[in-house]
């Protein structure tokens, strides 16, 4: 079995390039805010609700559904806190660490209130840069299913 190298996938590189295709903007604004406006509702009430950032922050920790806390993070990321690493926050039981290390980089709640008001609940750029995590990983997944039956192609 000979084993093969780079530049024998030269010839269709393109179909093994996992940056390739994609969707067009603005086609994707409709499904995008459809997709998240319950984000950004269930967001704001909370916004709303809460005294300080760091409330709003333990308030996301709390919301039981993955999906929804990670895009709540996420959002709470635009607004709040853009160096926090949403990664290592996706952890409900790390909250308060993550709470007490990053609080005082966290944007004052009466800013964020404001910030997030002089929005549109239909926010287009906000959904558009949520729809770039949507798929996220996928391609790679994609690639390694295509090496892996090329590989066991070779073998048989």
């Amino acid at each position: 079995m000979k084993i093969k190298s780079f530049s024998d996938y030269k010839s269709d590189a393109s179909n093994w390039i996992t940056l390739a295709g994609g969707e067009y903007y603005p086609d994707i604004l409709k499904d995008a805010c459809n997709l998240y406006k319950p984000v950004l509702i269930l967001f704001g009430q909370l916004v709303k609700s809460s005294e300080s950032s760091s409330r709003l922050f333990l308030s996301i920790s709390e919301v039981a559904e993955a999906w929804m806390r990670v895009q709540l993070l996420r959002v709470f990321k635009r607004y709040v806190c853009p160096s926090l690493p949403v990664e290592m926050t996706k952890r409900k039981t790390k909250a308060k660490t993550f709470e007490k290390e990053f609080n005082n980089k966290f944007r004052p709640i009466n800013e964020v209130q404001q910030a997030f008001s002089s929005r549109p609940l239909k926010d287009e750029a906000m959904c558009a840069l949520l729809w770039e995590y949507k798929d996220r990983g996928k391609k790679g997944y994609d690639l390694t299913e295509r090496i892996t039956a090329e590989w066991l192609n070779a073998k048989i």
